[in-house]
Formats: structure tokens, sequence, C-alpha cells
């Protein structure tokens, strides 16, 4: 271990770095991103003895550093932005679906958020259902919410928020689905019991991960992170998304993405939503 200058990502390193996370994670990490993965790495150092980047990656890619470093690296390495009502047209389609399931008979809906990042994603999914059931009192739902990181599973269970996080969400939703601290200030907010519990937390990595062996969900939500993957792993990850959808179920992305040249099994119900219209 050099505890010397800490000095700078080498090209070398820059490279060894780029190819692990690829391998595990899918994201493409190019010479352009050499700054931004310095500087996360550099957050690394300071919770490890290394002060040497170089010494650093050496042992976060040893055997040694398999087991209890690489899921830290890739924690810090792949944490993305999200909020509350992100991209809302989409949420409108999801519910002009539902309630169009709804009146043709359908009562109960599985719904995927995947790369759910720290719950924002999921916790709109659940708050837009609960709406849906109260309007009726006919449905019946659940959401699992997957992501490949530890630290953003662990806050989004704790389903606790900043007053500047939850600004996105409408006033009525704030009122029925959070809940403000009183000993806090600035005051933070926590979802609901009864919402959280219809919230099912999982680390799950997209490129690696087991996929159900049958069609599973109603809804999928993958949204800002396929953008990040090659054109091969992005088309194998669709291809297992739409395995794991039933057929005439919608697949969500994100508005900066495409998933390529047309899946056979999917069509086109509005910009970067998908249905599966295949009965296979």
């Amino acid at each position: 271990m050099n505890a010397g200058n800490s000095g700078s990502l080498s090209a070398r390193d820059h490279r060894k770095v780029a190819q692990f996370i690829e391998q595990a994670v899918g994201i493409q990490l190019p010479e352009h991103k050499r700054s931004l993965i310095e500087a996360r790495l550099r957050k690394r150092l300071k919770e490890t003895r290394y002060t040497n980047v170089s010494d650093y990656i050496d042992y976060v890619l040893s055997e040694e550093g398999a087991v209890t470093e690489q899921p830290r690296l890739i924690d810090a390495i792949t944490t993305n932005k999200t909020a509350f009502f992100r991209e809302p047209a989409h949420f409108q389609v999801l519910s002009h679906w539902i309630i169009e399931q709804r009146e043709a008979g359908k009562s109960r809906f599985k719904l995927w958020s995947a790369a759910c990042s720290t719950g924002e994603e999921p916790y709109t999914l659940a708050m837009v259902m609960a709406e849906l059931h109260g309007q009726s009192g006919s449905l019946n739902f659940d959401v699992l919410a997957t992501d490949i990181s530890e630290t953003v599973l662990q806050k989004a269970a704790g389903a606790t928020y900043s007053a500047e996080s939850i600004e996105p969400i409408p006033l009525p939703l704030r009122e029925n689905y959070l809940l403000r601290s009183l000993k806090r200030t600035p005051p933070l907010y926590r979802v609901t019991k009864e919402l959280r519990e219809r919230v099912r937390f999982g680390r799950f990595n997209l490129i690696s991960g087991s996929y159900p062996g049958k069609p599973n969900f109603d809804v999928i939500f993958c949204r800002n992170v396929m953008i990040y993957f090659s054109a091969d792993d992005r088309a194998r990850v669709i291809r297992q998304l739409h395995s794991a959808l039933k057929p005439g179920g919608l697949l969500f992305i994100g508005h900066s993405e495409s998933i390529g040249p047309v899946h056979p099994g999917f069509e086109t119900v509005a910009p970067t939503v998908y249905r599966r219209s295949d009965g296979g």
C-alpha cells in the first residue's frame, strides 16, 4: 500500500475499473467519464485504509476485495438521480391503462420498478395505484422495487424524504400518503405504513440476474438505466423484460432512452411506453 500522494486516475486504471463495471452491471464508462470515476473513487478512499487510487483499484479487483469492497465500488459508481413523479406523462398513461383494465374486469396488478434507486419511483407507483383503488375499492396491487445498490435500497426501505424531494408530489397525495416529522427542522416526511406495505424491495442485477421463468408482471418501469448499457446488453435486457411481462402488459423506459429496433413482441403505446403485443 502506498501511503504517499494519492495520484490521479491513470488511463490504465480507468480501463480496469470500466471493464469491471461493464462486466458486473452493464454500465459503460468511456474515457470522457474518467474524472467522474475518479471523484467517486476518492469517496471510497476516504472510507478505506487506502490513500492511493491505483492501490485501491488493485485491492478492489482482487479476490480479497471481491466480497466486501466490490459491492461498495458498484454503489459508488452507479448511484443515479431520481425523483417523485419523474416524467409525469408516464403516470398518466399508466392511470388510463389501469382504468381500462379495471373496466374490462381485471382487479389484480403486479408492478416492477427496476433500477428503483432511493424509492421515489416505486412509491409514486404505489400512490397512483392507491388513488385508483380509492376510486373504486376494487384494485389489489403490489410493487416489486429492485436495484443493484444496497445503499440506495436501504434508503428506499426507510421511506423518509426531505421537504425538497417531496415537492413534485401533488398536495392531496402528500396529505394522504406522507407523515411529517414533528421533531426535526427542517422536517422530514415518511411514506405511510399502508403504502410502504405495498412495496417490496430487493437487490437485482439487470445484466446477470435471474429473471422470472414466466410472465409475471402487468407493468414494468425500467427507466434511465439502459442508456448506460452497450447495444448488446440493452437488447438482452429488453428481451428479458419482455419475457417477464404478461401479454398486454406495459413497459416504460426513460425519455432519453430507446429500445433500439422495435422488438417484434412490442408495440408503441406512447413515447417510451410499449405494450407486449404477442401472446407468447
